[in-house]
């Protein structure tokens, strides 16, 4: 079965038995449709994902209670197998975006059997309640027939790898519940096992949250029910499950306005870690091209309990680089979203090679570089506005040089040699003591001895070539004009295998 193993603060996902990189292109909402499958998926395989990323919703899989209608979960499947990708399956359940659109009309049509939120005029909102075991019980039930479903027609192929649980999950329009059955669990003490994995002082929520309290609130009463579809779902069929995030930016301030509230934002990870167990990782939809902004979301949600993973991305080429922090950050894989776009543009063509760039550089190695990740042994760096040179650190006496940008690659003034896209990155992978795997676009990387004992660094020998079944082949051996100025790669990646030595 697909999993996750856990050492030493790093997640790896297994697939088959092997170190599995996840390089997704996630079809737009409404594409999951077997008559719109063709097209999205020659988007998908454009790109040279190995990975597509695909809703299941709950409203056509249950069009009546009880009945369900698994076309189009079975059309994914046998599109994924045909084509030699892999799936994850988004599950559009009682949540999509803050909002409940994708829950069955026999449930949005009946809002006494399956209630709705109350915000705080006492007016219901397009969110269904998760203080209702109604609620629950219903979403609860089609995803077990869901996950039932795939085990008996995929339990021995592994097509579908991971699950996610609900979409973006939360509310927008409140910042809490305030039904009958939510205003009587506001006023009672925090529950005493999350304040003790949270580290606090029991109390009623105000006092031991704060300010905070009625998002905490929000985001217990969500991750909560969140827990008990997932761990249902997983007992029938153990498949990785992970939750998705509309992320809190940081010109955004008010829950229920500017983000659902009650979703896993950074400041309710700790919260949502604690209440939702069975949830094995979190991710991060970004949804900008700020450098800065990217880390520090990047940086937020990579943890010792939770694996760098950007579960969405925008569809455009200035965050193809971006890859390359999540590697950095030893994280699990990097989804783009809305990759069926139409019509085409310039613009969607451009983000199709910036990706499909680094999908075929990655792809071929994804166990190699998921296990040298899992490993921390592998090394990267994205280009930045300013920073055309960066230094990587490596180990065993060396580090790595890096000129973004343009031939001569930064042998001007670092902030005029970046390069206009800023589309410059770079991995390094050691391989053992001495021997490395180097790729990247747009950079020039050059190997320096920082070990300490009065000796000089040298390259013994440069292989071009590629990886197959996780054995090196070589095609040519480089040197003179290819190694004297460094290692030269641009918008075409390539591998290089490289010995360094000293005298």
């Amino acid at each position: 079965m697909p999993r996750v193993e856990w050492r030493d603060g790093r997640m790896m996902l297994r697939v088959d038995g092997k170190p599995f990189l996840i390089l997704a292109a996630q079809l737009h909402n409404s594409s999951a449709w077997p008559a719109r499958l063709p097209a999205a998926w020659a988007a998908a395989e454009a790109m040279a994902a190995n990975t597509i990323e695909a809703p299941v919703y709950w409203e056509q899989l249950e069009p009546a209670r009880g009945r369900y209608d698994t076309t189009n979960v079975d059309a994914l499947v046998a599109k994924a197998r045909a084509s030699g990708k892999r799936l994850i399956l988004l599950w559009f359940g009682t949540w999509k975006n803050g909002q409940n659109h994708y829950a069955p009309t026999w449930v949005r049509a009946d809002p006494i059997a399956f209630p709705r939120m109350i915000d705080a005029r006492g007016e219901p909102i397009d969110v269904l309640s998760p203080h209702a075991p109604s609620n629950l019980d219903a979403d609860r039930t089609a995803f077990v027939a869901l996950m039932r479903h795939l085990r008996a027609t995929d339990g021995d192929r592994h097509t579908v790898i991971a699950v996610q649980v609900e979409n973006e999950p939360g509310a927008i329009g409140a910042i809490r519940d305030h039904g009958a059955a939510a205003e009587a669990a506001f006023a009672d003490t925090v529950p005493a096992d999350l304040v003790a994995k949270l580290g606090r002082k029991p109390g009623r929520w105000r006092a031991v949250f704060g300010p905070d309290a009625e998002e905490a609130f929000g985001a217990w009463a969500t991750a909560r029910y969140i827990e008990r579809v997932a761990a249902a779902g997983k007992a029938a069929n153990p498949l990785p499950v992970y939750v998705n995030t509309w992320l809190r930016y940081k010109d955004k301030k008010y829950p229920g306005i500017d983000y659902p509230s009650g979703g896993a934002v950074w400041t309710m990870l700790d919260l949502w870690k604690a209440a939702a167990p069975s949830v094995d990782f979190i991710g991060t939809d970004i949804y900008t091209d700020d450098a800065g902004e990217y880390r520090k979301v990047l940086d937020q949600y990579a943890r010792a309990d939770n694996p760098s993973w950007v579960s969405e991305t925008g569809f455009d080429a200035k965050t193809a680089p971006f890859l390359f922090y999540v590697l950095q950050r030893g994280g699990v894989g990097f989804s783009v979203f809305g990759i069926d776009a139409d019509p085409v543009t310039p613009a969607t063509e451009a983000a199709t090679a910036a990706h499909r760039a680094n999908f075929l550089m990655l792809d071929p190695i994804r166990a190699l570089v998921a296990q040298a990740a899992f490993d921390r042994r592998l090394y990267a760096a994205v280009e930045e506005p300013g920073r055309a040179k960066q230094m990587l650190s490596l180990s065993d006496g060396w580090a790595a040089q890096l000129s973004f940008g343009p031939p001569p690659w930064g042998d001007t003034p670092a902030i005029l040699a970046n390069s206009p896209s800023q589309s410059g990155r770079a991995m390094v992978i050691r391989l053992g003591t001495d021997d490395w795997l180097v790729s990247g676009i747009d950079t020039r990387v050059e190997f320096l001895r920082t070990a300490e004992d009065g000796r000089h660094g040298q390259l013994l020998r440069v292989e071009e070539g590629e990886m197959r079944d996780g054995v090196w082949h070589a095609t040519r051996w480089l040197n003179g004009d290819e190694t004297d100025y460094g290692l030269n790669f641009g918008p075409v990646p390539r591998l290089l295998r490289v010995r360094t030595g000293s005298y």
